[in-house]
């Protein structure tokens, strides 16, 4: 009899340990979803989303952006300003991205660069921000809090082979909202992609 009953007492353990795994695991996974990025708001003819992990400022570039792109004649050299803006506003902002993963910024980039573009950020700008997915972070991170174009230019641009002889070139400077030492200036090249500008190439000024 004792035998049976240890046998139905260590039953009774495993299934309520069983049983408390499972919910756990059923807990974690469900706050796991409840933390994933949801997208607010999107442009389907061009591509273009944005999540709800944005900031204001990122938010407001980006229905700039809906406004012009909708337009039945684009203006282009407003476009190429919104491209530039809407970028630096998410790769250099890196307060809200969650692991050095996260690399921002990367719907606005030609797609040819992109991969180039990601590793480089891995090793350089996001190479030490720390993981966040338990929220427990830290760290001081830049928060950008305005971008402003201060020259633009059309140009002819060659890229692998590629010519753009309509392509943009732009001058831009931004701020934070604490100057930790990061990079605020910078000179990009938009070219044409299909029905979309996209960032090719982007350089420091020169001193």
């Amino acid at each position: 009899m004792r035998m049976k009953n240890k046998k139905v007492i260590i039953a009774i353990i495993i299934i309520v340990c069983v049983m408390v795994t499972a919910t756990f695991i059923k807990l974690w996974f469900t706050s796991k979803s409840d933390d994933e990025v949801q997208i607010i708001n999107e442009i389907k003819e061009y591509g273009y989303i944005l999540e709800d992990n944005e900031t204001d400022l990122h938010k407001e570039y980006f229905e700039e952006l809906v406004t012009v792109l909708g337009e039945k004649d684009v203006d282009e050299e407003a476009y190429a300003e919104l491209v530039t803006k809407l970028f630096i506003s998410d790769f250099y902002n890196l307060d809200n991205k969650v692991t050095k993963n996260n690399v921002g910024g990367i719907q606005y980039t030609y797609s040819k660069a992109q991969e180039n573009m990601v590793l480089k950020a891995k090793d350089t700008i996001y190479k030490y921000i720390e993981n966040n997915i338990d929220n427990g972070r830290t760290q001081k991170l830049p928060i950008v809090s305005n971008v402003e174009v201060k020259n633009i230019e059309q140009l002819e641009f060659e890229y692998e082979a590629e010519v753009d002889d309509e392509a943009f070139e732009i001058e831009l400077n931004w701020t934070y909202k604490e100057d930790l030492g990061y990079q605020s200036e910078a000179v990009m090249i938009l070219i044409h992609e299909d029905n979309k500008l996209a960032i090719a190439e982007i350089r420091l000024l020169e001193e």
